[in-house]
């Protein structure tokens, strides 16, 4: 019998020794994407001369205090960073829940009984008869092949992608809010030429109604001041009225009802700041927070490798308890001590196709991030690209408006003095006035461009020391939320 006992124990041992060589190791090292690292970007330029520290916030290169209140405000209000900070709390929340696994379980069962004359109180109790009882249980899984731990490793990692991806949440909402302001700019500035251009308007159709008057000039002339005059005036409403949606989406973006916000800055437009910073191409692994969720969410897969693994082996659960029972005092007292083996003898390969299942979503995850890094460099080389040629036609566009204000004046001083009808007039006036509105609205364009880059360069852009986002849920008691993190780590 004990030779037999101890061949079980042999046996037993033996097989958990050739298990622990099976157990999937994860390599906590940077995680690279699976294609050809350039040394630089295509469009790069040596015109960069703001920090290359990265510790400051893009929208400050603007040196507009309007706009910096702006997204400070959004950072603070927006409803949609709240819905992050919940799922920060509820990640934070699992990965607590599975690291508590890790340790033993203590249960406490306690019970009394009382039966008398006459009395059902209890089915099974004895007339004037009384029963305690108090146990105390422990129990805990021995963590034989890192299940627990694998689990518990992937649930931070999965952890700090989420707020990585409340990084991206700023990163986004400050790149629309920015965005957003600089079409209320423009479309204000255009409202400005618009109206400066019916001052205009007005008086050539009296100069033309002049002129028709002294028999100098047709009717035709008249009514096709008149018609330009009218198209001017005509984009009034239409200027009015994307102002009014654009504020009305500024205001959602801040977290306030739409029409609630005061907005009276003017519509001049900031001029562009030097080019930021833009490092290498590998930078990007760094800098972007998506880049770096999805890093920390293949961290996580290669972890729940490890727990599937995990699952294909015996568990080891020990403990103990101690029954104090008495009729009615605590008189006696029951010690037991278990421990149990456990694993699976067949299973149709469920287990094993659970291995291959968290590789394929590893494999997946690995590509999915190796095309994120080429989208990325793709955003930063056409952002760079984009605004280089904007800034050209820029440039361009305003020499052609200067050549078309010198041939409308001197068109409009021949038709005064007579030389020409007004054809080559309202011809000039009109390819002026296109060519102001198109001005500024390539101004808009080339700010806009400068956005782009800042978002697809994944900044810069100050780390908060924590996810601390106000909460009107309750605004008598001016609740908060927050969660401390460490969203640079070393992986």
């Amino acid at each position: 019998m004990k030779k037999q006992f101890l061949q079980v124990w042999l046996l037993s041992f033996s097989t958990l020794a050739l298990c622990s060589c099976a157990t999937h190791t994860v390599r906590e090292e940077p995680v690279q994407p699976q294609v050809e690292m350039p040394p630089g970007y295509v469009q790069s330029s040596n015109r960069s001369v703001l920090p290359g520290h990265w510790d400051y916030s893009w929208w400050e290169s603007f040196e507009d205090e309007t706009l910096n209140q702006l997204i400070e405000e959004g950072l603070a209000s927006n409803f949609n960073l709240r819905q992050f900070a919940a799922r920060i709390e509820k990640a934070a929340a699992l990965a607590r829940q599975a690291g508590s696994l890790l340790w033993p379980g203590i249960d406490l069962d306690a019970g009394y009984e009382r039966g008398e004359n006459g009395s059902a109180t209890v089915p099974a109790a004895n007339s004037g008869e009384e029963k305690t009882d108090l146990g105390v249980l422990l129990r805990w899984e021995v963590d034989l092949w890192g299940r627990l731990s694998s689990a518990r490793k992937a649930r931070e990692y999965e952890t700090v992608a989420t707020v990585q991806d409340w990084l991206d949440a700023r990163l986004l909402l400050s790149s629309a809010i920015a965005e957003n302001y600089f079409q209320i700019k423009e479309h204000r500035r255009q409202l400005e030429v618009i109206q400066a251009q019916i001052v205009l308007n007005e008086s050539l159709l009296q100069l033309t109604r002049l002129r028709f008057g002294q028999g100098q000039s047709s009717i035709v002339a008249v009514l096709q001041q008149r018609e330009r005059l009218n198209a001017s005036k005509a984009g009034v409403p239409d200027a009015e009225a994307r102002i009014g949606q654009l504020e009305y989406a500024l205001d959602v973006l801040l977290g306030r009802p739409p029409g609630t916000g005061n907005y009276p800055y003017s519509g001049d437009l900031a001029v562009l700041p030097p080019l930021p910073e833009v490092g290498i191409p590998a930078t990007l692994l760094q800098r972007r927070p998506d880049l770096r969720a999805a890093r920390q969410r293949i961290m996580a897969l290669d972890y729940r490798v490890g727990e599937a693994v995990a699952r294909q082996f015996p568990t080891l659960t020990v403990g103990g308890g101690v029954d104090w029972r008495g009729d009615p005092d605590f008189g006696d007292a029951l010690s037991t001590v278990f421990a149990g083996l456990a694993g699976p003898l067949f299973d149709a390969g469920e287990r094993r196709s659970e291995v291959d299942v968290r590789k394929a979503d590893l494999e997946d995850a690995l590509a999915r991030y190796s095309n994120s890094f080429l989208s990325a460099l793709l955003e930063v080389e056409s952002a760079l690209l984009m605004e280089r040629k904007l800034v050209e036609r820029l440039a361009l566009v305003q020499q052609q408006l200067l050549t078309a204000r010198r041939l409308l004046t001197e068109t409009r001083n021949r038709f005064s003095q007579g030389l020409t009808d007004y054809l080559p007039v309202i011809t000039s006036l009109e390819i002026v006035q296109d060519l102001e509105r198109e001005v500024v609205n390539d101004r808009r364009n080339v700010l806009s461009s400068r956005v782009a880059l800042h978002r697809a360069l994944g900044g810069p852009m100050k780390i908060p020391s924590s996810t601390r986002i106000s909460s009107n849920r309750n605004a008598n008691q001016g609740m908060r939320h927050h969660y401390a993190y460490h969203p640079l780590d070393s992986h």
